[in-house]
């Protein structure tokens, strides 16, 4: 398996992108103020949109194909991982879910959802990089790989110290 999974580099920032991770929520008439703590970033085009709920997030970043995933993104459970992977051979329209990372150990707090237009293809090559930026640089503790290897950097421009998986570890530890 891990020779037909590749890697996606995820290098953490310190930076602050305009499209900072939690600047725009996707339901902005809620009634109560409630904190966009899941994300989706598309790695190809930079752009981003936070949800109040992961629920909310993976319908967007799969286009409605899938719009029945726990309302947090502690609950992923492998099931819907495999219905995210379901999308690695499509193009253009629907995005492919790479991987997300989590603010906490154990798939807690906030969640960032990474997409891009195709998958990973076969083999250990980097496809996508993308810096980490928006509170959530240097604050990943654990991750679920969909269709790409992560490998989480401590600096940017894949600088620092590397930790890869292509699994799901509750703790990734700080690279």
């Amino acid at each position: 398996m891990l020779s037909r999974t590749s890697r996606i580099a995820l290098a953490c920032s310190t930076a602050l992108l305009s499209t900072a991770i939690g600047t725009a929520t996707a339901h902005a008439a809620q009634p109560q103020s409630q904190p966009a703590d899941n994300s989706v970033v598309n790695v190809e085009t930079g752009k981003s949109q936070c949800f109040t709920t992961f629920r909310q997030a993976i319908a967007s970043t799969t286009h409605g194909r899938i719009t029945n995933a726990p309302l947090s993104a502690k609950d992923i459970d492998q099931t819907l991982v495999e219905r995210l992977r379901g999308t690695t051979g499509t193009r253009g329209a629907q995005d492919v879910q790479l991987g997300i990372i989590y603010e906490h150990s154990n798939y807690g707090g906030t969640s960032v959802t990474h997409s891009a237009g195709s998958g990973c293809r076969s083999g250990n090559g980097r496809d996508y990089q993308t810096d980490i930026s928006g509170g959530m640089d240097n604050q990943t503790s654990s991750l679920t790989t969909v269709s790409c290897w992560m490998e989480l950097r401590d600096s940017p421009a894949r600088a620092g110290p590397a930790r890869n998986t292509s699994s799901r570890p509750p703790t990734s530890g700080t690279p």
